[in-house]
């Protein structure tokens, strides 16, 4: 016979979980505060406690110790409808076991239950099994990671779960999800948090010096080599690792890598010796690695490898709902002062029927663009459009209509400038100048809503990064041999 304590003042919560085991040999006991629920720890051997957040007589976090120290082998799930990092690591490194997040469905919670039995039967007490260690508040950046939707709470779960291990993770999502920050939030809350943290993206080396970069060189190795030269993976030694846009490590780099993933070891580029390599990793990409593998392009047993944990990040258009904290969380860092001049729901509805393409740097963009707009007064729905304003006379002017009247006033100028019947003929095509005029505002327009991002870039125009390269290079935006 197992004893589950359910301390929640939420009568529903209760009634669910008293038949939640049905007629299984399962005694639920309930308390509607913390203070309740310790003194029927305290007279009762308890195997399982699910512990709400927030309770009438204050945090649940509060009640975690003293209930482990009455009960010092059981398993605690938390339980909260109002989930944010900090409470899931917090809870989790005071030795939860568990997270659910209200409203969840009868079946997930039988789940849990059921893993925390398991897991009870092995169970030592926390304040025994791991020194304590405080809970460093979450990073400005790291705080960017808002959202109460299903979809953000279970990645805060995941990040308060593997946070304070050794596994490699792979955060996997589309371009402007955020995969930087949950790294970061991974890095803040682990063992790790005040050793190296360095972040690197392959694509943007040289694929012929990438494996210096990363793992260091000997002097002489090659031509140029003066000097041994320390890598990243060095650098960060003790600390943590992130390799951003994985998908594009050369097969010769992944070889190596996963030498270190598997034997915590590497040489430095023209060197034999074997150095240990005390460095977690944490990989990122928006590539269906997948689908890389059946192409040849990255190694299976590499994937497996760096995906011990894969941290999946869901596009903002499958978290509409999270949209309207996350505009007030930029609002609030660009100074903007919306809870006294308001919000409007014309606002926020407008912008929840976006497919935000760019996912929340976009939306950040957008709404750092709409306070420069917007200047002091209320914002509105247009202030968030991209793109500059239409001179006054052509504001009712369509992009089709631009465009024809354009190809008129060629025409009409070609014709006027030789005698043949095809303008083209006199100098550069129609086609090449119409080109040169629209691919770069298209151009410069996806790369400021982008961050810069060539790769995403790329991604959404269609084009190859190549392609895309060549032209910023032709037209004269930005340095061609960046990313």
């Amino acid at each position: 016979m197992k004893t589950v304590l359910v301390i929640d003042d939420e009568p529903t919560i209760c009634w669910g979980f008293q038949n939640l085991f049905g007629d299984s040999e399962v005694t639920v006991l309930i308390a509607g505060s913390g203070k309740a629920g310790l003194e029927i720890a305290r007279q009762n051997q308890v195997d399982l406690i699910l512990l709400d957040i927030r309770l009438p007589d204050g945090s649940g976090l509060d009640f975690i110790e003293p209930l482990q120290a009455v009960s010092p082998n059981v398993s605690i799930i938390a339980m909260t409808a109002h989930g944010e990092l900090e409470v899931a690591v917090e809870a989790v490194n005071k030795g939860v076991v568990d997270y659910l997040h209200k409203p969840f469905r009868l079946a997930d919670a039988l789940a849990a239950c059921q893993r925390a039995f398991e897991l009870g039967k092995q169970r030592t007490a926390p304040n025994t099994t791991a020194p304590t260690r405080t809970i460093e508040s979450i990073s400005q950046r790291a705080t960017s990671l808002v959202g109460q939707s299903p979809a953000m709470q279970k990645v805060f779960h995941q990040i308060a779960l593997v946070a304070d291990s050794d596994l490699s993770v792979l955060i996997v999502g589309e371009t402007g999800t955020g995969k930087e920050l949950v790294a970061e939030a991974i890095v803040r809350h682990s063992r790790r948090s005040q050793q190296p943290f360095i972040g690197v993206a392959p694509v943007a080396y040289n694929p012929s010096l990438l494996e210096s970069e990363l793992f260091g060189h000997a002097r002489g190795a090659f031509t140029g080599a003066d000097q041994v030269r320390q890598g990243l993976f060095e650098a960060a030694s003790g600390g943590t690792i992130l390799l951003d846009e994985i998908g594009d490590l050369p097969l010769s780099a992944q070889v190596k890598l996963l030498r270190v993933l598997e034997q915590k070891t590497f040489s430095r580029v023209g060197e034999t010796e074997r150095r240990p390599c005390d460095v977690r990793v944490l990989a990122a990409t928006n590539m269906d690695l997948k689908e890389a593998v059946q192409s040849g392009r990255f190694r299976e047993d590499l994937l497996y490898r760096i995906g011990a944990v894969v941290l999946e990040l869901p596009p903002l258009r499958e978290r509409v709902d999270d949209i309207e904290p996350l505009v007030k969380h930029f609002l609030q860092q660009s100074g903007y002062d919306w809870e006294r001049r308001g919000l409007s729901p014309a606002v926020v509805e407008s912008l929840r029927q976006r497919r935000w393409p760019g996912n929340v740097r976009e939306l950040r963009n957008a709404v750092q663009r709409a306070v420069v707009v917007a200047r002091q007064r209320a914002l509105i729905p247009s202030d968030f459009e991209s793109g500059p304003t239409p001179a006054s006379n052509h504001q009712d002017t369509s992009l089709p209509d631009a465009i024809q009247a354009w190809v008129k006033e060629a025409l009409t100028m070609g014709d006027k400038s030789n005698a043949s019947d095809h303008p083209a003929d006199s100098g550069e095509p129609i086609y090449e100048r119409f080109l040169s005029l629209a691919e770069p505002i298209l151009f410069r327009t996806v790369l400021e809503t982008l961050d810069g991002n060539r790769s995403a870039a790329a991604d959404i125009l269609g084009i190859h990064r190549a392609t895309l390269r060549e032209r910023l290079a032709r037209y004269g935006i930005d340095d061609p041999n960046r990313r």
